[in-house]
């Protein structure tokens, strides 16, 4: 168990999942999009595809409007990228032993959400498809929060919305924006090393704990619900 300086916890009484790179792996679907997107909107410009794909990668867990602000791209790429994702969305796949983690955390009782820079419709689109939308009290998107991560918002409305103790709720994420998003609202963080981003990355940020695997989350979070020792 890696722990860092952060809120302290008892037990965590709630769980904050982003959902790319943590509960689903569609970061293949995910280049194929913004390829196809850049192809639609500057046609016959040799722009360079992979490149600013590894660039939009560095950006992760932000809604995609912003990464294009970022990114200097235009603000059209939006439309094209959500057809080509919904095209490809049958591609998209879970990771294994997240349902397991899922399964688990609910016969513990504990009040899920998700947290995602994607768009409302596709995030809810996605859950269905994967028939795991019933796990999860409250999904906070880019679309439907005043501020998407790295800001608090969404840690602060699962709160809010559920009448949870921020403190209280534990934010899992595999971007720096996850993170972030965590430790600007007061919440304890753990990384998702099995993500998009590497382990030594996610480390530099100080997340609370590090999960190396689904499994190892679950292992974790069971020490935690059994134990009275405060993490610091």
């Amino acid at each position: 168990m890696t722990m860092q300086n952060a809120p302290r916890l008892q037990r965590p009484a709630a769980l904050l999942f982003d959902f790319d790179g943590v509960l689903i792996n569609s970061l293949p679907v995910m280049q194929l999009a913004f390829s196809a997107a850049l192809q639609e909107v500057y046609p016959g410009q040799r722009m360079p595809h992979t490149a600013l794909f590894a660039a939009y990668r560095e950006h992760l867990g932000k809604g995609f409007p912003q990464i294009m602000r970022n990114l200097d791209l235009s603000p059209d790429m939006f439309a094209p990228f959500r057809k080509h994702s919904r095209i490809l969305a049958p591609y998209v796949r879970l990771y294994d032993d997240a349902i397991d983690l899922l399964e688990w955390a609910r016969a513990q009782d504990l009040p899920m959400g998700i947290a995602t820079g994607k768009d409302y419709a596709r995030t809810i689109e996605l859950l269905e498809q994967l028939e795991i939308r019933k796990y999860f009290i409250s999904v906070y998107c880019s679309d439907n929060v005043p501020n998407p991560k790295p800001a608090p918002d969404m840690v602060q409305s699962f709160a809010a919305d559920n009448g949870l103790d921020i403190s209280c709720i534990l934010m899992v994420g595999d971007a720096a924006a996850d993170i972030r998003c965590g430790q600007a609202a007061g919440c304890p963080t753990a990384a998702a090393a099995w993500g998009y981003t590497d382990k030594a990355t996610l480390q530099a940020l100080r997340p609370t704990l590090v999960f190396d695997t689904p499994q190892d989350a679950q292992d974790q979070l069971q020490a935690l619900l059994s134990s009275e020792v405060l993490l610091e």
